[in-house]
């Protein structure tokens, strides 16, 4: 008897709080931003999405857009409810139009294409290196993204942490698209020129005629070449190529074949042009070691990796600009930084010294098309004063 009585004061006390549990809530959008050479697939891989979550997804949106057109600076906003299933995927290309995947009422996904109201709204600016580039962009409220591909425009031509002197100067054209709730997205450039000692580099967007989008000098020539200045954003040079060198771990002279470019644990290393891996795991003293094969008998070495990125492994193609790994101190190392290396038909060579040739320019029969494209763009970058 007493013990019916004891239940059911207990069941009670449980039904109020039972019929006042809040019901299951959303979390906050988590936002992950593209990185060069991430596609969509091995970023859900890499922020925790398990394979089928992210098949549902990727099956979905490739009905109102194609994955493979997603570019660095694109990012995706996903909401999970609290038992860690996605909800909703909000996918930003650049420009107004965005993607969203949902759960019908059935449960299956379902994917739908939206447009921002807003406008678009080109802005100039101009400055002077006095610290660094970064330093003097930012203060003019540049944002960061903007300012990372301003020196990706001119990364085959200027090493911006090595080779901006005091007194270099920069032009800036770009476009924002400005939601109707004042959102800023993020811009294109459109046009921009850096004056280092007396030395005038300019680009300008342009779109050919099938319909890819693609930066070039005012006369046309690419300013692309076969292989990028330096293979990542580093803090600075610890050591350069040498025939003799004192090893500070072994403490006896030896030839230093390669540049040392000191950088924190976890930078982001890129291959710095096209290319087959031709090796990737533990070598000797270089601990964690990643070896590229390019065309015309060039090789890039990368030594004392903390780690590889996921799907780079030996026969795996690689593209220019793209992560392949991560600084560490693997290895006969003193601290964290890449042991880069670069050969021709097997001989070391120093890389620092080499200069490659452009890439392809614009086609004689298009050459008309592209003044007419890029005129207003460079008159606008013309009358910054």
């Amino acid at each position: 008897m007493y013990v019916y009585i004891y239940m059911f004061a207990a069941l009670l006390l449980i039904l109020p709080a039972c019929k006042n549990a809040p019901p299951q809530q959303e979390a906050p959008a988590k936002r992950i931003v593209l990185s060069s050479g991430d596609t969509l697939g091995e970023s859900m891989k890499e922020n925790g999405f398990d394979a089928v979550a992210g098949v549902e997804i990727t099956k979905a949106l490739s009905g109102v857009f194609n994955p493979r057109y997603c570019r660095p600076g694109d990012y995706y906003e996903v909401r999970l409810d609290t038992a860690g299933r996605w909800q909703s995927f909000d996918y930003y290309p650049y420009g107004l139009a965005y993607y969203t995947v949902e759960r019908s009422s059935a449960g299956k996904p379902v994917a739908l294409k939206k447009t921002r109201n807003g406008s678009i709204v080109v802005s100039t600016a101009k400055g002077a290196i006095q610290t660094s580039l970064w330093d003097a962009m930012v203060v003019q409220k540049i944002s960061p993204e903007l300012i990372n591909d301003f020196t990706d425009k001119f990364a085959w031509q200027i090493d911006f942490l090595t080779e901006p002197r005091i007194g270099d100067t920069y032009k800036l054209v770009w476009e924002n698209f400005v939601t109707e709730d004042g959102l800023e997205l993020k811009g294109k450039i459109l046009a921009a020129q850096y004056t280092a000692s007396g030395q005038v580099y300019t680009t300008v967007l342009y779109k050919d005629a099938a319909g890819q989008e693609s930066y070039y000098a005012p006369d046309g020539k690419s300013l692309k070449r076969a292989f990028l200045k330096a293979p990542l954003q580093y803090a600075r040079i610890s050591s350069f190529f040498s025939r003799r060198r004192f090893h500070p771990v072994l403490r006896y002279f030896r030839p230093h074949l390669g540049i040392d470019y000191a950088a924190p644990s976890g930078t982001p290393v890129s291959s710095v042009a096209d290319g087959t891996v031709t090796f990737a795991g533990r070598k000797g003293g270089f601990g964690n070691y990643l070896a590229i094969r390019h065309t015309n008998g060039y090789s890039s070495y990368y030594g004392h990796l903390k780690g590889f990125k996921k799907g780079v492994r030996r026969g795996a193609r690689v593209g220019q600009g793209q992560v392949v790994a991560y600084v560490g101190s693997t290895g006969l190392s003193t601290g964290p930084h890449l042991d880069f290396r670069f050969s021709k038909d097997g001989r070391m060579i120093n890389f620092m010294a080499l200069k490659f040739p452009a890439a392809q320019s614009i086609a004689l029969k298009e050459k008309d098309a592209f003044r007419a494209a890029t005129k207003d763009y460079l008159t606008k970058l013309a009358e910054i004063r």
